[in-house]
């Protein structure tokens, strides 16, 4: 991953999409990366590291990245890897940044649990205005009651909830975001409503 990275940050290196599936780069492996995410050479769009043994710091160097202007990254596969609620809780973070691109995030066979999801339902709610796909299937940690409740305020946002994976609608939130966070602040006011 070291030597991939600095391929990555040469100015004749014009990748857009990667694929790294299933080649356990590790937390370091991670942290090589989110350094070429940053430079300003690289074009790097679309980055797979689906089954790779990253836990919550190599979460947190990427999350870290995503807040980043050269950062172009809009589709993160970060699924069946180790992260749990520290490395939700950074990516939610990274998410919130003004500056962050991203647009598809994928978290799918995570240890992800209750802090980890409320750190990033908080992100759809509030923060951010890009991201159109937020994938938690297969998050054994996250009970079925808070998975509804996420989809439930997500809903707010978006023109499509599956079982467990939120689709966050970017037009729709931006046209509607202050009128939906009006509604939110009335729905929580009456917590019932969200235990029905």
């Amino acid at each position: 991953a070291k030597h991939l990275a600095e391929a990555l940050r040469h100015s004749n290196c014009k990748l857009q999409k990667l694929n790294l599936d299933s080649n356990i780069i590790g937390n370091d492996g991670a942290k090589h990366l989110a350094e070429a995410l940053c430079h300003s050479n690289c074009k790097l769009q679309e980055l797979n590291l689906n089954g790779n043994n990253i836990g919550d710091d190599g979460a947190k160097y990427l999350a870290e990245a995503l807040c980043l202007s050269h950062c172009k990254l809009q589709k993160l596969n970060l699924g069946n890897n180790n992260i749990g609620d520290d490395g939700a809780k950074c990516l939610a973070d990274g998410l919130r940044h003004p500056g962050c691109k991203l647009l598809k995030l994928y978290i799918m066979g995570s240890s992800i649990g209750v802090t980890g999801a409320e750190a990033l339902a908080d992100m759809l709610r509030y923060d951010n205005r890009t991201l159109t796909r937020l994938n938690l299937q297969e998050n054994p940690d996250i009970p079925p009651a808070l998975l509804t409740k996420i989809e439930r305020l997500a809903e707010l946002n978006s023109e499509s909830i599956n079982c467990t994976a939120v689709e966050v609608g970017r037009k729709k939130r931006a046209e509607y975001g202050p009128k939906l966070d009006e509604i939110y602040g009335f729905v929580r006011s009456y917590p019932n409503l969200l235990s029905a």
